[in-house]
């Protein structure tokens, strides 16, 4: 992931779902796909919506990755 824009409104303006997923990988290997699902549930909880359709992509790319 690049450094943050100053102006950023959401994950997206970050990173892809797929490099997110590969980070995830590459930080907690068989527990990614649920870092990933306790980001979107994080991200609901707080009302960050568009953050939390950043993690429900980043859930199902690992989730394809997985098969």
């Amino acid at each position: 992931m690049s450094e943050a824009p100053p102006d950023w409104d959401s994950f997206f303006d970050l990173t892809t779902p797929a490099e997110a997923a590969a980070l995830l990988r590459a930080e907690h290997g068989a527990n990614a796909l649920q870092a990933a699902e306790n980001c979107a549930t994080m991200a609901l909880a707080d009302g960050r919506l568009i953050d939390q359709q950043f993690w429900l992509a980043v859930t199902a790319e690992l989730k394809a990755k997985s098969h």
